[in-house]
């Protein structure tokens, strides 16, 4: 009997069958007896080297890690620091001004960014039709640089008197995660041309904005000497995370997710293109008139921008028809429901943005209603469309299987309940009073509760992926 027990992988060894005994044949074999050859028939076996197994992902919970600590950055620091200014008390009674500016890099660099970075790296491959998923290393430092970053830039300007030098420091380490992040995304091939497929420059567009930004941030923070930006220049960085960074990212996974998930018709390139055409030359026209770094400081440009961008932004959703699963009702898993719920706060938002910025042609908007309007962005689309997304990445990229999704569904819940109470207070009313003061703490401690609660399902659905990792 023949035994490949013995062999190693690349070894050969001939091996002598016995003929048969019907058959003649008086032939030599070569490697047999010549006395047994009328018996015995030669058969030359060779085994191959056995192909490496295909090793799994690295740190394939990295994504999820991301998303619990940059919320829970968000939690823990932003709103708390929000919490203070919006109420007045304590530190943001007596520094009003870094408190809210600080909550501004906790929330925006700390969490939204470096949230939508891990997302987009776990997107930007597979939408690309490109298999490997991108390395770890690199991908796990560029998030590092971004939350450190963050963190660091608001203890410069909380603690400015003897951690100011932690400012620039750290607006340093989100320039050079950003870098990476744009370096990162720009390397993922497309595979069809621009021109044939315009989906990828919707990730690229992003990845510009970001550096553009944080290019902003770093300049701003090496030449201050006060713990405070000027507000012409923290506005025009923020404009830029929000409406370039944060939307360009959203409408490329949505370009391609959405249709799969919510069952909608694909949006053509040359939409792509008429979307991508309006949403970028109307965040260069507020830019052009923001008066921030010697631009010229035009309202009239900044109203055409936010208008121009309000009205995309519909034309957008209306292409995407990201709202129909809400007019066409049907059982499905619940981000059918919650993506949809989640967009209607875009939509809110790009009809007061343009209210409010025609209605500044006859009187100036208070700091107060700037935030109100932009809280709308942040609270009412970004933050529950990242948790309605959260119910299928989580999923699908982890175990298969979602840990603790009602509490995930409470989380968004809470979110929906907390952005009217932060908005609508200031809204209707140029300068909130007590009772609106406590309106808003009220929003600050709900959307605490609806942050910590998804920070903590995002970190148990961490451990679960790092459990099955180790298993296989």
């Amino acid at each position: 009997m023949l035994s490949l027990r013995a062999l190693q992988p690349g070894q050969a060894v001939t091996k002598v069958l016995p003929r048969a005994r019907t058959a003649v044949h008086d032939s030599r074999v070569a490697g047999t007896d010549r006395r047994n050859t009328d018996d015995l028939i030669a058969v030359h076996i060779a085994t191959r080297r056995r192909s490496a197994l295909p090793r799994p992902p690295a740190m394939p919970w990295l994504f999820a890690v991301a998303m619990a600590a940059s919320t829970a950055i968000a939690a823990f620091g932003g709103l708390v620091l929000g919490y203070l200014a919006a109420t007045e008390t304590g530190f943001g009674s007596r520094h009003w001004t870094e408190a809210v500016q600080a909550h501004g890099h906790l929330q925006l660099l700390g969490w939204a960014t470096v949230f939508v970075a891990a997302l987009t790296f776990e997107f930007v491959a597979r939408l690309n039709q490109r298999p490997a998923l991108l390395p770890a290393r690199p991908r796990a430092g560029v998030l590092l640089a971004l939350a450190l970053g963050a963190t660091l830039e608001a203890v410069g300007q909380v603690w400015h008197g003897r951690l100011g030098f932690a400012w620039p420091l750290g607006a340093g380490l989100v320039l050079a995660g950003a870098a990476g992040f744009a370096l990162i995304v720009f390397r993922v091939p497309a595979p069809r041309r621009l021109r044939e497929d315009f989906h990828p420059a919707w990730f690229r567009t992003a990845a510009a904005w970001v550096v553009a930004a944080t290019a902003l941030q770093f300049l701003t923070a090496a030449r201050a000497s006060l713990a405070v930006a000027s507000l012409d220049e923290s506005r025009l960085t923020t404009e830029l995370l929000l409406r370039g960074f944060i939307l360009s990212s959203i409408v490329a996974v949505g370009l391609r997710a959405f249709p799969g998930h919510l069952a909608l018709t694909p949006m053509g390139s040359g939409r792509q293109r008429a979307a991508w055409s309006g949403l970028t030359a109307s965040v260069v026209i507020w830019s052009a008139g923001s008066g921030a770094y010697g631009l010229p400081d035009s309202e009239v440009l900044r109203v055409a921008g936010d208008v121009s961008f309000g009205a995309t932004a519909l034309v957008l959703t209306s292409w995407l028809q990201v709202l129909r699963p809400l007019r066409e009702p049907r059982r499905g898993p619940r981000y059918r429901v919650l993506v949809p719920i989640a967009w209607l706060g875009l939509c809110a938002y790009a009809l007061v943005l343009a209210a409010a910025a025609v209605s500044e042609l006859f009187g100036d908007r208070s700091l107060y209603e700037s935030g109100a309007v932009r809280h709308i962005f942040l609270l009412g689309f970004m933050a529950p469309l990242m948790v309605a997304m959260a119910h299928i990445v989580l999923a699908r990229f982890g175990t298969g299987h979602l840990v603790a999704e009602n509490w995930l569904t409470a989380s968004f819940v809470l979110l929906m309940v907390a952005w009217p109470l932060r908005v609508l207070p200031v809204l209707l009313s140029d300068s909130p009073g007590a009772g609106s003061r406590h309106i808003l703490g009220a929003a600050g401690a709900v959307a605490f509760v609806a942050l910590a609660l998804f920070a903590i399902v995002a970190a148990r659905n961490a451990l679960a992926i790092a459990r099955r990792s180790r298993g296989s």
